[in-house]
């Protein structure tokens, strides 16, 4: 009889309680695709994009490749992040990865350019 009791006062109070409930998730998730901007990142050698390189957000884990025309796109929360591109020749042997740094702001377009230098392998 107490356990049915309790279920009662459970059920009453979660209907009464039932519109005052906030989904945090929900709105940090409307949120994120309000408040965001797009990130163009382009791997190039004398202007010829390059296929297949791999491009990386550092702080979300996010990871893609270019494109056939070497360009690879993020749509990301508004913030400050680590644009990461692996495989890059810069002269000597070819750098593991590397880094530019970008603030991405409300509804902008961030270009971030990558010379990969082809000839200095």
């Amino acid at each position: 009889m107490k356990r049915a009791a309790l279920l009662l006062v459970l059920l009453f109070s979660m209907a009464c309680g039932e519109d005052r409930i906030v989904s945090p998730t929900a709105e940090s998730n409307r949120r994120m695709v309000l408040e965001s901007g797009t990130v163009v990142v382009f791997v190039h050698w004398q202007g010829e994009g390059l296929p297949g390189k791999r491009v990386a957000v550092v702080e979300l884990g996010i990871e893609r490749t270019t494109n056939a025309e070497g360009i690879v796109k993020f749509h990301l929360p508004i913030g400050d992040y680590t644009m990461r591109a692996y495989d890059i020749n810069r002269g000597g042997p070819a750098m593991l990865f590397v880094d530019e740094k970008v603030t991405v702001t409300l509804d902008a377009e961030i270009h971030v350019d990558v010379v990969d230098c082809l000839p200095c392998v």
